[in-house]
């Protein structure tokens, strides 16, 4: 059976579906407006969704990292508007970022921090979060979602869970920032979860961060470095290739 290139396939549906695509719809100005279907566009977006395990030394500003959390947890409660704002709980990793000292901090439904009194030590970031300037660890009482609504309870627990952390690498990826999730729960990020809502356990964690160079490969002299979550090239970063999940 021979091999087939999926880009190619890929490339030949987005062209095909663009020129079936309905009239361009009318701007607020009157103006219409052209259809942004592109094959170049696509892969864009197709290669930017991919998991991030190296980071550069830059910090994480928490105003831009505030600014993507607030806009990922405001779509997450429209999409839930019946389940209780408390059920789940984000908490911030900070290890490098601008603006807060290293610790543990809540992650309120504005995106604003607030620094988490009694949380242990964060843990070595070395290991489970490959060095991330910044960590979301994603917490739920599973106990009394089971007690709500059994199984199902439980199950809905994990898949609110997953999409929230999942809409916040997505959000984050639009601004610039790269990470990967963590499926692997903590004993420490328990810990600091028990400690703002007793009960709450670790269920998955996102790491975030300026893209690096991927392990292996550096930058070529004189090439270009990536423009950050401003806009702005930042000397010394990689190239965004990262690791496929």
């Amino acid at each position: 059976m021979p091999l087939v290139d999926q880009r190619d396939v890929l490339t030949a549906f987005v062209e095909r579906f663009a020129t079936r695509r309905a009239a361009p719809a009318v701007g607020p100005v009157g103006v219409a407006v052209a259809p942004a279907w592109s094959a170049g566009a696509l892969w864009e977006v197709l290669d930017a969704r991919r998991s991030l395990r190296s980071f550069d030394a830059h910090q994480v500003v928490a105003a831009e990292l505030s600014a993507v959390l607030a806009r990922a947890l405001t779509t997450h409660r429209a999409q839930w508007p019946e389940r209780p704002p408390t059920d789940l709980t984000v908490l911030l990793a900070a290890y490098r970022v601008t603006g807060l000292p290293a610790g543990w901090y809540t992650v309120g439904p504005d995106g604003g921090f607030g620094r988490v009194a009694g949380a242990p030590d964060l843990p070595d970031p070395a290991e489970p979060y490959d060095d991330a300037p910044a960590v979301l660890a994603f917490g739920g009482d599973l106990a009394g979602a089971v007690r709500r609504a059994d199984h199902a309870g439980h199950a809905d627990l994990l898949v609110r869970a997953a999409m929230l952390a999942h809409g916040c690498w997505l959000t984050a990826i639009a601004a610039g920032f790269g990470g990967c999730l963590r499926g692997r729960a903590l004993g420490a990020s328990t810990a600091a979860l028990h400690a703002v809502r007793p009960g709450t356990r670790h269920l998955l964690s996102l790491t975030l961060g300026h893209p690096g160079p991927a392990p292996g490969r550096e930058l070529a002299p004189g090439s270009a470095a990536p423009a950050g979550p401003g806009g702005a090239a930042e000397a010394g970063s990689g190239d965004g290739a990262a690791a496929a999940r």
